[in-house]
C-alpha cells in the first residue's frame, strides 16, 4: 500500500516534471542552486539550533524527559530542507507496517545519501538515531544533537559499544524508537552493504522487533561524495513488516539485509533507475 504526503505537512508528492531539468540537471545552474540550497541547509539548522537552545532551559531533561521539544525542532529541519525541494517526489509505501508494532522498535534502513536523514525525520514517527561521533562537533548541527539526545556511534574508545547499547536500551525503554543505519555508511551504487550486528544487538537486549525500511532514489538526489544535487528525482521509502531478533543477532542482520535489498531491487525498477548507476 503507498500513501502519498500532503504538501501542507512539508511531507507533499510532488511531479518531477515542476522544474525544467535543462536547468536544474547541468552545469551553472545546478552549481548555483546547490550552493543556494547547502546556505539554506546550515542557516535554517543554525536558527533551530538557536532557538533549541533557548527553549532547553525550559524543556530540558527533567521537565521533558523524552525530548519531544527537541524531537519536533530536528523534524522541523527536515521537513524545511525538503519543502524547498519541490522537485524531489516523496512517497511513503508500507505504513500499515507502523501499527504492526505496539510498542518501540529498532528502525534498520539502508543508507544512500546524505539525503536519507531528512527524507526519514520528514516521513517517519519521531526517532533517536546512532550518529558518527564526528557529526557531534559540526556546528550547528552537532548542538541540535546533543541537545536532542542522540546516540554518539562508537569511536573506538573503551567501553563505547557498551556505552552504545546503554543508552539506545535507555531510548527504547521510555518508549521512542532507535534508527540505524547497520551498514555504517553510505553506498554508492544502490548495493546494500554488509550490516553490522549492533542494531540487532540493541533490538534483541531491549526486547523489541527490528523494522526493516528501504529508501530507495536518494542516491541519485545527491550521491556520496558529491556537492551538487539534482533537483528533479524521487525519494522513497518502503516500510517492511517488523522482525523479532529470536537468533543470533549475525543471522537475523543478513536476513533483514536480504530483505532490503530485494525491496531497493524493486523500487528502482519501477523508477527506472539502473543499479550500479
Amino acid at each position: 500500500m503507498a500513501s502519498k504526503i500532503p504538501r501542507e505537512k512539508c511531507t507533499t508528492t510532488r511531479e518531477s516534471s515542476d522544474l525544467a531539468p535543462g536547468w536544474t540537471d547541468r552545469g551553472v545552474g545546478q552549481f548555483l542552486l546547490s550552493i543556494l540550497l547547502w546556505a539554506w541547509v546550515g542557516l535554517w539548522g543554525a536558527l533551530l539550533s538557536l532557538i533549541g537552545l533557548i527553549l532547553f532551559i525550559p524543556f530540558n531533561p527533567w521537565t521533558d524527559p523524552r525530548r519531544k521539544v527537541m524531537e519536533f525542532i530536528s523534524r522541523l529541519w527536515g521537513q524545511g530542507i525538503m519543502f524547498v525541494l519541490p522537485g524531489i517526489e516523496l512517497r511513503l509505501i508500507g505504513r500499515e507496517n507502523l501499527s504492526a508494532c505496539s510498542g518501540p522498535f529498532v528502525i534498520c534502513s539502508n543508507h544512500q545519501s546524505v539525503a536519507d536523514i531528512t527524507v526519514l525525520l520528514t516521513l517517519l514517527p519521531p526517532f533517536k538515531f546512532i550518529a558518527k561521533p564526528a557529526l557531534f562537533w559540526l556546528p550547528p548541527l552537532g548542538l541540535q544533537l546533543r541537545i536532542t539526545g542522540y546516540i554518539r556511534a562508537a569511536g573506538g574508545e573503551p567501553g563505547a559499544a557498551e556505552r552504545v547499547l546503554s543508552q539506545a536500551e535507555s531510548w527504547l525503554r521510555r518508549g521512542l524508537h532507535i534508527l540505524v543505519f547497520p551498514e555504517g555508511t553510505r553506498s554508492r551504487d544502490g548495493g546494500i552493504l554488509r550490516f553490522r550486528q549492533g542494531a540487532f544487538a540493541i533490538a534483541q537486549r531491549a526486547g523489541v522487533p527490528v523494522l526493516p525500511v528501504a529508501i530507495t532514489g536518494t542516491r541519485k538526489i545527491i550521491p556520496k561524495g558529491s556537492f551538487l544535487y539534482t533537483f528533479v528525482g524521487h525519494a522513497h521509502v518502503e516500510i517492511l513488516p517488523p522482525v523479532v531478533v529470536d537468533e543470533d543477532p549475525k543471522a537475523v542482520a543478513s536476513r533483514v539485509r536480504g530483505l532490503l535489498q530485494e525491496a531497493v531491487t524493486r523500487s528502482e525498477q519501477k523508477l527506472g533507475i539502473r543499479s550500479g548507476q
